[in-house]
């Protein structure tokens, strides 16, 4: 029985007496097709229906004389449409209820247009919902399903004004891109510079390119379009990876896939639509790492990653878990009807690489009598088995943000979309390929010791530690700036690496990095006074509007105490902060553009975005022994910050009642001036038991 049974709207109805019988047995390695036969009316019905009959065929043996569909089950666009089958087809002479959006889906392909395939295949009416042997068997056959096909029939639902919107942008600009793009190659001079692309309101770029300007408006058309569910849905990776040719259909608007990948990956992913796009940052980021999933599963598959260095250490095994490892975090925000198909979905790019490889691969096969916790829980397992790498754990969400779960909490919530930290995590920094905080050297890296307590009730992880310190302060960066500068008074004159504390923290603000160099370069700490400057300004002129001379009174008393313990040319002192203010509050409108101008030329803005990423995004910490650092959200004081052997991170620990032994893990940490195994020649370093709940 499928514990699960509830949540697929065709379990039931695919059960039926009637539908049973057109229902027969697959011979092993086959599938069925649609045929269509017309508009036909059942018997004693007025009820007129598209008409098919199945046909059953190894898919091998009509290579190219099919093809599949791709769409959505549910509505096209809205998340909590509850479809009630209402509609229907006939198969084999029976009624048989299908979904709103297969409903319009068909009657498009096969009524209002001439695309209509010889032979079809659809997996709602196709595969025999109720028959978990048979669901399991084709899901396995899935890769060869769309191989085979002579093409992909892809339904984004039916058009309205977003799509077309979003057509007359993609068709317009594509073009423009491509021009641009070869500008920027090596060796050409004269062209525009990659970081000053800005194709929403650089109206001489406009002119350039001869290109029209778009309103707002016309860009969240854009953004909505793109948003719609069928690109969110786990399972059409493989549907467009395994087969390039592709019919995209929106209603009669046809798009290109390459045009689509080439749009959202320079104007979103590279951010290539300038500084005044706000509002639409976290739509587009979530756009963007669709399609940049796309491209990882194309480019794993292919000899481009051989050359990374991180992958030149594993074994041809080891690269294959670290790759399925990967599938698996990256995919963790695109959603499943299924939340066990977040592991079956993936089995196909495993096999393929373990293909490649020549490499027999353990993993899970598709089972729907497994309950959701026990899949998860066997693929976190075997993936820790095989790599011996704790990455894993720099996933999980923070504490306020899990479900309540009999899940350990060293694991994340694969199964619940939003609730893997990935792109939020340190390791999404440079791959994490830059900190080595359990090694003493990139290129020697020490595994760590693992032991998975399976046969106990809780699924404890045990593994071997060193605690460096607890938390004595945390302050959250949506507190403000004077909070965080504040938390420069409590550090020593200088650093444990010999920095300054006004250092140190813009360093730990950024994760010691900029988006090309660890550490990062000293100039980024101009970028870090025009941040601070910017951020004095606005506070200023607030607490100036709303008379609040507490406020005022706070910030010259942090500014004044800075300037007395640590000073540093990032942060002005008092009588500099005060002629700063004098001269703006003469002029509220010069004071405006100044504020924009800094906030335009001040990139360290992003370069502190990851810490702000997620559902709650990184604290700052300061610990007893005066380590300055970054942890999860929902850290407080006395909890204990660890390095865990081989880890490429430090790990943030709740103790557990009674035990010294026990923890719960909130999460990864970054610990600035130990992120490169400075921690390992601490005088009296050496590791102790830790078992993670």
């Amino acid at each position: 029985m499928d514990p699960l049974a509830s949540i697929n709207p065709y379990v039931s109805l695919k059960g039926s007496h009637q539908l049973g019988q057109v229902y027969q047995k697959l011979p092993e390695r086959s599938t069925r097709f649609l045929r269509y036969k017309g508009i036909e009316q059942l018997p004693g019905s007025s009820e007129k229906l598209l008409a098919f009959e199945f046909e059953t065929h190894k898919t091998v043996d009509i290579k190219n004389q099919y093809s599949a569909l791709s769409y959505t089950w549910g509505h096209p666009i809205l998340d909590n449409f509850k479809d009630d089958l209402s509609h229907a087809i006939i198969c084999n002479g029976q009624r048989m209820p299908i979904g709103l959006n297969l409903n319009d889906a068909l009657h498009h392909i096969y009524v209002e247009t001439d695309i209509a395939p010889p032979l079809f295949w659809v997996d709602a009416v196709c595969i025999n919902q109720s028959d978990l042997t048979e669901r399991a068997a084709q899901v396995a056959l899935m890769t060869s399903i769309y191989y085979n096909a002579s093409n992909v029939v892809v339904w984004l639902g039916k058009e309205d004004q977003d799509a077309h919107e979003a057509l007359s942008i993609i068709s317009e600009y594509v073009p423009a891109l491509i021009k641009i793009i070869l500008e920027l190659l090596p060796g050409r001079t004269g062209g525009t510079e990659a970081g000053m692309v800005n194709l929403y309101d650089d109206a001489k770029l406009h002119e350039k390119y001869d290109l029209t300007p778009r309103s707002m408006d016309s860009w969240k058309a854009l953004v909505r379009f793109l948003s719609r569910r069928w690109f969110n849905r786990i399972w059409i990776v493989q549907e467009m990876v395994f087969n390039q040719s592709h019919l995209i259909c929106c209603g009669p608007l046809r798009f290109n896939w390459s045009d689509l990948d080439s749009f959202v990956s320079f104007v979103f992913g590279a951010q290539w639509h300038g500084l005044n796009f706000h509002g639409l940052e976290r739509e587009t980021l979530a756009i963007a790492r669709v399609f940049t999933f796309h491209r990882e599963i194309r480019l794993s598959n292919t000899d481009y990653l051989d050359d990374d260095p991180r992958l030149s250490l594993l074994s041809a095994e080891g690269k294959l878990y670290d790759t399925a490892q990967s599938y698996l975090l990256s995919s963790a925000f695109l959603e499943a009807t299924d939340p066990r198909d977040r592991v079956f979905a993936l089995s196909a790019f495993v096999n393929a690489y373990a293909a490649k490889s020549g490499i027999k691969p353990l993993w899970l096969r598709a089972d729907y009598t497994l309950q959701t916790t026990e899949v998860m829980l066997r693929t976190a397992q075997v993936l820790l088995w095989k790599l011996r790498s704790l990455d894993m754990l720099s996933h999980v969400s923070d504490l306020s943000c899990r479900t309540q779960t009999t899940l350990p909490s060293w694991m994340p919530h694969f199964h619940t979309p939003g609730a893997v930290a990935s792109v939020e995590s340190l390791m999404d920094l440079h791959q994490g390929r830059k900190y080595h905080a359990g090694s003493l050297s990139l290129s020697v890296p020490t595994f760590s010791d693992i032991y998975l307590h399976l046969d106990s009730p809780g699924q404890e992880l045990e593994t071997q530690g060193y605690l460096l310190d607890t938390v004595e302060q945390v302050v959250h960066f949506d507190s403000g700036l004077i909070s965080i500068l504040e938390i420069c008074l409590n550090l020593p004159p200088r650093y444990t690496n010999g920095e300054s504390p006004v250092e140190a923290l813009w360093r730990t603000i950024i994760g010691g990095r900029t988006d090309t160099a660890f550490p990062a370069p000293p100039e980024t700490a101009n970028d870090f006074a025009l941040f601070v400057k910017a951020g004095l300004i606005g506070r200023a002129v607030e607490a100036l509007e709303a008379s609040d001379k507490d406020a005022l009174m706070r910030l010259v008393t942090v500014l004044s105490d800075i300037e007395a313990h640590c000073p540093h040319p990032s942060i002005p002192t008092v009588d500099e902060f005060k002629g700063i203010v004098s001269s703006v509050m003469g002029d509220l409108s010069g004071c405006v553009t100044m504020l924009k101008e800094l906030h335009a030329a001040c990139s360290y803005r992003t370069l502190m975005s990851p810490t702000h990423r997620g559902q709650k995004g990184k604290a700052l910490f300061r610990s007893k022994k005066g380590y300055l650092g970054l942890s999860p959200h929902s850290t407080q004081i006395g909890d204990e910050v660890w390095l865990l052997k081989g880890a490429t991170l430090f790990h943030i620990f709740r103790k557990i009642d009674g035990s010294s032994v026990d923890k719960v893990l909130l999460g990864e940490g970054y610990v600035h001036g130990l992120m490169e195994g400075e921690a390992l020649r601490l005088d009296g370093m050496s590791y102790s038991p830790v078992i993670i709940k």
